[in-house]
């Protein structure tokens, strides 16, 4: 199996094993079904990564990609820290049940490896990302 690829999804079995001993305990622990809320979405936005998925003549990426999709991970949050205003004129394309993920930035987790000094780094971000 490649990774990320999954040959023959149609066999997959998605159900709760309702026959694992850990099963009652978790589902006791989950929102109602009709709570439930379920995040589908891609890493990106842009058109070179999802190739023939936008109509053509599509001017708003983000704006077509938020009406398919109800979620995001950003994973542009990982390679640089944006300036709030980039953060609010991409909320303000998207539908209010649309949710962000953004990744943190690698300077915490790669560059600086968790060490002392990721504090300020990390403060940045959230100032930042935080809407």
């Amino acid at each position: 199996m490649k990774f990320g690829i999954v040959e023959h999804p149609e066999l997959v079995d998605f159900s709760f094993p309702v026959d694992h001993p850990e099963t009652e305990v978790v589902l006791a622990k989950s929102p109602p079904k009709n709570q439930l809320k379920v995040a589908v979405g891609c890493a990106k936005w842009n058109r070179q990564d999802l190739k023939n998925f936008y109509p053509r003549g599509t001017k708003d990426e983000l704006a077509y990609y938020s009406s398919q999709f109800n979620s995001i991970e950003l994973n542009a949050t990982f390679y640089r820290i944006f300036p709030p205003e980039t953060y609010e004129k991409w909320y303000d394309k998207t539908p209010s049940n649309f949710t962000f993920f953004p990744k943190m930035t690698n300077e915490v987790s790669h560059l600086r490896r968790m060490n002392d000094k990721v504090y300020a780094i990390a403060d940045r971000y959230l100032e930042a990302s935080s809407l």
